[in-house]
């Protein structure tokens, strides 16, 4: 009985060694996802910055804003014509 005890203890220090070895892995996934929503929420921030400044020139200067659209409009529609 003993020798049965002591092959399966050696399986059982491998097996802890390894749910320890994931539980890290595991830690660092969850550091490095919420680094990553942080990394999200700024650029969303940014974004919306962003259409706001473009949304500004846009009530600014309405005639060349409605040309540039439509400019670049046919430009897209030319290219995937083709």
């Amino acid at each position: 009985m003993t020798g049965k005890k002591d092959e399966e203890a050696p399986d059982i220090a491998a097996l802890r060694a390894e749910i320890e070895a994931l539980e890290r892995a595991l830690a660092e996934a969850r550091g490095e996802t919420s680094f990553g929503m942080e990394d999200a929420e700024a650029i969303g921030e940014r974004l919306q910055e962003g259409l706001g400044d473009i949304q500004k020139q846009i009530d600014a200067h309405p005639i060349p804003s409605a040309l540039l659209a439509f400019g670049l409009g046919f430009l897209i529609g030319r290219l995937l014509a083709r």
